[in-house]
């Protein structure tokens, strides 16, 4: 079985350590956090999607992030698929299992040409990996398989490993069995970022990794393939990958922390300039959604504020004439934007509704 050296990796963990101890001590809102948690979601939905060579367009995921909804066939699976580890992520005392691992796969792959994908059963046939047409990676017998997936759970059944060693382990590993005729690839990073997220490594399950990996795609890859090979062996040092996957797992704390920084100074400051107006609650909730996305609607504010579609005319209304938010376009189409620039850092700009 694979070899991990978990001295090599002591640093960062330590680091992730600390920032964990920071991150879930932010006092976030409740409904902040979930704001925070589905544009994470999104975007891991997308990025993930746009790993396997997917053409996205930048405007398309541009709006995706604005409107916060998901329309492409292939990333609607794929969101499937982050809900049901989500649900999984949140149980006590969660034992992990092949049907966990198989129903993710039929979750990303069902719906999608069944007859040959087989979406949630192991393939039947030999499965080459390759890059540009050409064959980079041998992955076991098929008939192999079946026993190589239970030996690989229980190894991650196991305790003793650091959580963060074990989600990349877990990455490593089903990428190297390649089980499935296809999504593969997708499977190994939801596995991981289950493993992460139920251990309580998940920085409050806003991290998301699949962001770092579309950005740094050539070195993932690279990574991956570096530490396997070209055909796959019972026993490889999963050091290369492991460095790669904690240096990910570290540099998407360290960025997730500044987020969430800029978030608790900008919330602040927003109410340190609306609280005089008079505002309630639920109004300079709507503005910082606002704020946060770039825009509002009157459907968004409903949502939001958890109010009637006249009250939240009324509210937005208010919003418009005290100078915090500007209307555009007419009827279903009217935005509310901000009327000024909100700083996210507290320092040399103006205040809101200045």
């Amino acid at each position: 079985m694979f070899i991990v050296k978990p001295d090599r990796h002591s640093f960062e963990l330590e680091q992730l350590e600390l920032i964990r101890f920071r991150v879930d001590r932010f006092l976030l809102m409740p409904k902040h956090e979930a704001w925070l948690r589905r544009e994470a979601f999104v975007r891991q939905a997308y990025s993930s999607t746009m790993i396997e060579n997917a053409t996205i367009r930048e405007e398309e995921l541009t709006k995706a992030e604005s409107d916060l909804t998901v329309d492409r066939p292939d990333v609607k699976n794929y969101a499937r698929a982050l809900e049901f580890v989500d649900f999984l992520s949140n149980l006590n005392g969660l034992i992990l299992d092949e049907l966990i691992v198989r129903q993710i796969h039929w979750s990303l792959m069902s719906g999608v040409h069944d007859t040959y994908y087989l979406p949630g059963n192991y393939r039947k046939d030999t499965n080459w990996v390759e890059d540009a047409g050409i064959k980079v990676y041998q992955p076991p017998h098929q008939f192999d398989v079946p026993i190589l997936m239970r030996e690989f759970i229980m190894e991650l059944r196991k305790e003793g490993l650091h959580p963060v060693l074990k989600a990349g382990v877990a990455h490593l590993h089903l990428v190297a069995i390649h089980p499935f005729v296809d999504g593969n690839g997708r499977a190994a990073r939801l596995l991981a970022t289950l493993l992460l997220q139920n251990s309580g490594w998940g920085f409050r399950n806003i991290l998301s990794l699949d962001n770092y990996y579309q950005r740094n795609r050539n070195e993932y890859i690279g990574g991956l393939s570096s530490t396997l090979g070209s055909k796959f062996s019972q026993d490889y040092d999963a050091t290369p990958w492991l460095e790669f996957f904690c240096r990910s797992v570290l540099l998407g704390a360290q960025l997730l922390e500044g987020r969430l920084t800029e978030w608790q100074m900008m919330v602040d400051k927003i109410h340190k300039d609306m609280r005089p107006s008079g505002l309630l609650d639920r109004q300079i909730d709507g503005f910082i959604y606002a704020a946060r996305r770039g825009e509002i609607t009157r459907r968004d504010y409903v949502e939001v504020a958890g109010v009637s579609p006249l009250t939240a005319t009324r509210d937005l209304a208010l919003l418009v004439k005290q100078g915090y938010l500007k209307a555009e376009g007419l009827g279903r189409n009217r935005a509310y934007k901000l009327a000024r620039p909100v700083s996210t850092k507290g320092v040399n700009k103006h205040s809101v509704g200045e």
